[in-house]
């Protein structure tokens, strides 16, 4: 057996090829022993973006830090557990960070180092208990408590005809003969929207809907709302954000439009008219308030007849609706605005329907 040295250049090869495969790792591995030996003494648990300079660090580390801004701005994250991504400074949501979007929120933010991931794992918490953690009878509790039956409650304490109170209980049942309601118990009919051709719903008929949406649309614009309601549970508590002071009238209100649209509707299917303006459907709500108007004491008939419920004495803009003052082919839409209830007339309103119903 024979031994011969190699020459210098080929033990050099060798020597790279040795260390770097202790210290890199194989190509298939993709990490060695610099990249374990780096994160558990520098970074740690922390973000990239979150490391500092220090006297005590290698002096190849901190040579690294200085040039980790330009580092980062050709890096995005891709979140895994979110432990190791900045929330502000790492590009994690898009091409840029957070900071950059949004500099003014971040100026204002009191925690402006944080992981996207949490310090502890994710967990429920009950709100219906004391104990935070659920159980049968808190929720048993909740459900036949007086907040959750206030809606039911109201309809049967607002002054109101019976049909009508008997018509938004059954819509609080979710009851009432709309065309879903229909097929279930077995009928064969278009399943559409008489106003959209959107599958028909108790929520779409009232909320969803093109034709609800504008009506929506209106009472928030006139009450200076930036949203409309989606649900009945939510109108509730958009309500009581945007009309706090008309908290009397807030289920004759819900009950006119919602007694005006279905009114429509059937107009529409049985009677086979056609509906000029979605405007017409709040004049028709705004009749029915008038009527029902009669039914209140003498000062909450005079706000009702003044503007649909909404108190003229707080300077808030009301609405009313009269259509023996509208012009022919005007559907007769006036707003009511401060003590002297200026009435100022907006006519062609079919005009802004795109607008209003894409009113967010």
């Amino acid at each position: 057996m024979s031994m011969y040295l190699i020459p210098k250049t080929i033990h050099k090869k060798m020597d790279c090829t040795r260390k770097r495969f202790f210290w890199q790792g194989g190509v298939e591995k993709g990490e060695g022993l610099w990249q374990e030996i780096v994160r558990k003494k520098y970074v740690k648990q922390n973000c990239i973006s979150h490391l500092k300079y220090k006297a005590t660090n290698s002096p190849v580390w901190n040579d690294l830090l200085k040039v980790r801004e330009y580092y980062l701005k050709g890096r995005v994250m891709v979140v895994g557990n979110g432990k190791i991504t900045d929330f502000w400074l790492d590009p994690w949501c898009g091409a840029a960070a957070l900071k950059d979007k949004f500099l003014d929120l971040y100026i204002i933010c009191n925690e402006k180092f944080c992981s996207v991931a949490r310090r502890e794992r994710d967990c429920p918490r009950w709100i219906w208990g004391k104990t935070g953690r659920f159980s049968v009878k808190s929720m048993y509790k909740h459900f036949f408590s007086e907040e959750a039956n206030e809606p039911n409650k109201k309809i049967w304490k607002t002054k109101l005809p019976l049909k009508i109170k008997i018509f938004m209980w059954l819509i609080q049942q979710n009851s009432i003969l709309a065309k879903d309601n229909l097929l279930k118990r077995g009928w064969n009919g278009d399943s559409k929207c008489m106003f959209c051709r959107e599958d028909e719903s108790i929520i779409h008929l009232f909320f969803e809907c093109s034709m609800a949406k504008y009506v929506w649309s209106m009472v928030a614009m006139v009450v200076g709302g930036d949203c409309r309601p989606s649900s009945f549970d939510q109108f509730w508590y958009w309500v009581k954000i945007f009309m706090p002071r008309a908290e009397k009238f807030h289920m004759v209100g819900l009950a006119g439009i919602c007694w005006a649209l279905w009114r429509t509707r059937n107009n529409v299917c049985f009677e086979e008219k056609k509906v000029r303006s979605p405007t017409e459907v709040i004049c028709l709500a705004s009749l029915f308030i008038s009527f029902w108007a009669e039914l209140q004491s003498e000062e909450d008939k005079l706000l009702l007849e003044g503007g649909c419920g909404y108190p003229q004495s707080s300077g808030a803009v009301a609405l009313s609706i009269h259509p023996h003052e509208a012009p022919p082919g005007d559907a007769g839409v006036v707003l009511l605005q401060g003590r002297g209830a200026e009435r100022l007339k907006l006519r062609h309103m079919s005009n802004r329907f795109g607008d209003l119903i894409k009113f967010n």
